[in-house]
């Protein structure tokens, strides 16, 4: 215990002494609206957007942020940046607070959009990207703006493709308009977008409908693999087992040691409520930004088999599903195994590894009972439009899925 004990100190050393301003120190980014945070965030202009992040580097930082609009593939769009945003862009980001009453020390940043230097002008695909003082790119955050004019419903069902019968899901989408075969002429583009758990990577673009209607689009058999549900563990009390949790430690800071995970790729499906990935910083205090202490929360993973050609890692929300050597495992014995800091909260994760051709694959097997969360966007651009707007968005649920 006691060379975990140095190890743990070793990392977080290397962590609070870093003197550039990487992503090494920043933690607990989120982007999120103001009535929902586990879902991909689309606001209507006038309502709030709000990116926070926590800094470890105690040395007085200086972080600004700036407003991108994209298309539907997420393309840069040509517009200026008067066309999309009034007020100021490249802002310094003067929000921001000192922990209270914590053994990790940091700095909370917070940023809400509107506010009186910035608004947003029109819909579409939107990022918060933040910037150093040098002006070095750091980090963004997507998120969209819509400007509502379409209803849209859905079905999900298992697939009818007898391959994939017990692994994916598919759904119908049908979107409701007044004169649908407006959308058919050459004078203007219609793109439906389909996204899995808010991750934009593995994302389904359908450039035109199966079936025109002058009162409806109709849109079969958009198949998804179902994938499984996340791993989770629950810190937020930080002293004290909980969900996942078989034992917690104070030395220098609080550490928390998770239960073995197992691979679950070859075995049969398991109901595991989850979040789809999303994290929840405790909000049983009263400034939860600020008061949430951090722990080194200890991983173990067990896969059926050992390949010391592949790179395991963690992913989630918490690092925005990305692999990177920050949460990346290493093989102790016969498990692979990591420690990390986590903010006080609720945490859903999955295990993938990288082989050496640089392809990500899962750990954790396709299932058509997963419940996954699937969020629907409908783009628009007239041929004398400048850009793509968002005129259509729906989230559905597969817990409802039929057999």
């Amino acid at each position: 215990m006691k060379f975990y004990y140095f190890i743990f100190l070793i990392a977080l050393n290397s962590v609070l002494s870093q003197h550039n301003n990487t992503l090494d120190n920043l933690y607990s980014i989120k982007i999120k609206t103001e009535s929902n945070e586990y879902l991909y965030p689309v606001i209507d202009k006038n309502e709030t957007i709000t990116l926070s992040f926590d800094d470890l580097n105690l040395k007085e930082n200086s972080y600004y942020y700036q407003l991108n609009h994209f298309d539907y593939k997420w393309n840069k769009s040509k517009l200026f940046k008067s066309d999309y945003i009034n007020g100021y862009d490249d802002n310094l980001i003067t929000n921001y607070e000192n922990s209270f009453n914590t053994l990790v020390d940091y700095r909370n940043y917070k940023i809400s959009i509107p506010n009186n230097d910035v608004s947003i002008k029109i819909s579409g695909n939107f990022s918060i990207s933040i910037h150093d003082k040098n002006g070095d790119f750091l980090f963004e955050r997507k998120f969209s703006i819509i400007n509502k004019r379409l209803l849209i419903s859905t079905e999900i069902k298992k697939s009818k493709d007898l391959k994939n019968y017990e692994t994916h899901q598919s759904q119908d989408i049908t979107v409701k308009c007044n004169n649908c075969l407006n959308f058919k002429n050459s004078s203007s583009k219609l793109k439906l977008v389909v996204l899995k758990n808010k991750q934009w990577k593995n994302s389904m673009i359908l450039e035109k409908p199966d079936f025109f209607f002058n009162d409806r689009l109709v849109y079969k058999n958009i198949s998804f693999p179902g994938g499984n549900e996340y791993f989770h563990f629950d810190n937020s009390k930080i002293n004290s087992t909980n969900l996942n949790v078989y034992k917690t430690e104070l030395n220098d800071i609080y550490y928390t040691y998770l239960r073995t995970d197992l691979e679950r790729k070859n075995s049969l499906y398991t109901y595991n409520p989850d979040i789809n990935g999303s994290f929840i910083i405790n909000q049983n205090i009263s400034n939860s930004n600020t008061e949430n202490d951090y722990s080194f929360v200890r991983f173990n993973f067990k896969p059926n088999q050992i390949n010391l050609s592949n790179r395991i890692f963690i992913i989630g929300e918490f690092n925005n599903y990305e692999i990177t050597k920050k949460h990346e495992l290493e093989l102790i014995d016969d498990t692979y195994q990591g420690s990390f800091l986590f903010k006080q909260g609720f945490y859903n994760y999955k295990y993938v590894y990288q082989n050496t051709n640089k392809e990500l694959k899962f750990y954790s097997g396709n299932f058509w009972e997963t419940e996954n969360v699937y969020s629907i966007l409908i783009f628009h651009k007239k041929n004398t439009d400048k850009y793509y707007s968002l005129i259509g968005y729906k989230t559905h649920s597969s817990v409802d899925i039929k057999n």
